[in-house]
């Protein structure tokens, strides 16, 4: 399903630490809302660390890995599931009034919360020519979900009564795992003589599960600022074309905070 008129909020704050040359932690934590902000998608904490592995002598260019953890709690709104004759070409996931106006019988699964577990590993490559610096970056990505229970309401049309029986009954989602490939590049420039800097970065989310296929992509443009070399802010608008299991697709507003210790 691609993205439609949809709006929310992703936010952050973070604290960055140096523990040796090279070598820095990293503890985060972050808040989604989707739904034209009126709804909780999601909030998450996670930990990471990340290593350079190379800087040249002009330090314009370095590559550095990256490993970290993340647990994610996310709110799962209502859904619908046509139940009835396929060839009609009635679609799944639409506003229970249709089925119910169009009298067609139809399942909904009531709104749910599950918790997911996410490892990371990356490789990232950035090289600064002039004002401009450039960046790609290979993420792998292992998530597992918990497995889930709600209450599922099965709506049925009674034609020769002209009335609707609905019987109420558990059901639930099994854990699963998946895997992703991510890929980004993205780009920074230093205007002479200001302290916002103005980015932009396009990611590509493939499914390894599904022999690389793509899943999803999102663009992200912004600006960034540090205060007193320790307050670092980012202020971004990032636009994913697709729904997915994890994430809302639509237009969003990006804010975050990193301290440096």
């Amino acid at each position: 399903m691609t993205a439609q008129g949809n709006w929310g909020l992703r936010s952050g704050i973070g604290i960055e630490k140096g523990i040796a040359k090279g070598l820095d932690a990293e503890l985060e934590a972050k808040y989604h809302t989707t739904d034209d902000f009126s709804r909780n998608d999601r909030w998450s904490v996670g930990l990471s660390m990340s290593k350079r592995l190379y800087r040249n002598k002009a330090k314009t260019f370095n590559v550095k890995a990256g490993l970290g953890y993340k647990y994610l709690h996310v709110y799962n709104k209502w859904t619908t599931k046509f139940k009835g004759d396929e060839t009609l070409g009635v679609e799944n996931g639409l506003d229970p009034q249709y089925y119910a106006s169009k009298e067609y019988d139809f399942n909904m699964n009531d709104p749910y919360e599950d918790s997911r577990h996410r490892v990371t590993a990356s490789l990232q490559a950035a090289v600064e020519l002039g004002r401009f610096k450039f960046s790609w970056r290979e993420s792998y990505q292992y998530t597992h979900t918990d497995s889930a229970s709600f209450t599922k309401e099965k709506y049925r049309y009674d034609s020769s009564e002209k009335k609707w029986n609905v019987k109420t009954e558990p059901d639930g989602k099994a854990a699963q795992d998946k895997q992703l490939l991510r890929s980004r590049i993205g780009a920074e420039y230093n205007i002479p003589n200001w302290k916002y800097d103005p980015f932009i970065s396009y990611e590509l989310f493939n499914n390894l599960d599904k022999g690389l296929r793509t899943e999803k992509s999102r663009i992200n443009v912004g600006i960034e600022f540090s205060l007193n070399k320790k307050h670092n802010f980012e202020v971004s608008y990032l636009w994913q074309n697709n729904h997915d299991d994890d994430e809302p697709a639509g237009s969003f507003v990006c804010l975050g905070y990193k301290f440096e210790l």
